[in-house]
């Protein structure tokens, strides 16, 4: 079942940033991790793909989509010459908040869609509040971040 309201999920937030944005999922994803304080100046190719759940050569060929549209960089990494880096630009913060306010409102709607069915709702409830749909208890585990 996670599978499958991971799926739904995806579908929708990609189809809402598509439309409002032009920005697909996988690039939002991207700009996101390149945003983040944690990230430092840039990521290394390798790390910006762990963070964002797609293979290396994948994240080249997308970075370079972002670098094509002026919303990502590449250099080489700080300390080796050889690796590959990349750092979100001041159009890509601006496309990324931006596009935040769509991503959490297809999030949040993914999710409510998903209450009305009977095979993903216990889930989606427990993704949202930590609780079951079912009987409103609280679910083990900590809820996913949004």
């Amino acid at each position: 079942m996670a599978v499958r309201l991971l799926g739904r999920v995806e579908k929708q937030l990609d189809e809402a940033l598509q439309h409002e944005h032009g920005l697909p999922l996988s690039e939002y994803r991207a700009l996101c991790a390149l945003s983040r304080p944690d990230s430092g100046s840039a990521l290394r190719m390798g790390e910006l793909a762990d963070r964002i759940g797609l293979k290396d050569s994948t994240v080249t060929r997308l970075v370079g989509r972002l670098e094509a549209r002026g919303l990502a960089e590449r250099a080489s990494a700080a300390g080796d010459g050889r690796a590959v880096a990349a750092s979100i630009t001041p159009a890509g913060r601006q496309r990324y908040a931006e596009a935040t306010p769509t991503y959490r409102a297809a999030l949040g709607d993914a999710l409510e869609t998903a209450l009305t069915n009977v095979y993903l709702a216990d889930l989606a409830a427990w993704v949202r509040t930590g609780e079951q749909a079912v009987h409103g208890t609280a679910a083990p585990g900590p809820p996913a971040e949004a």
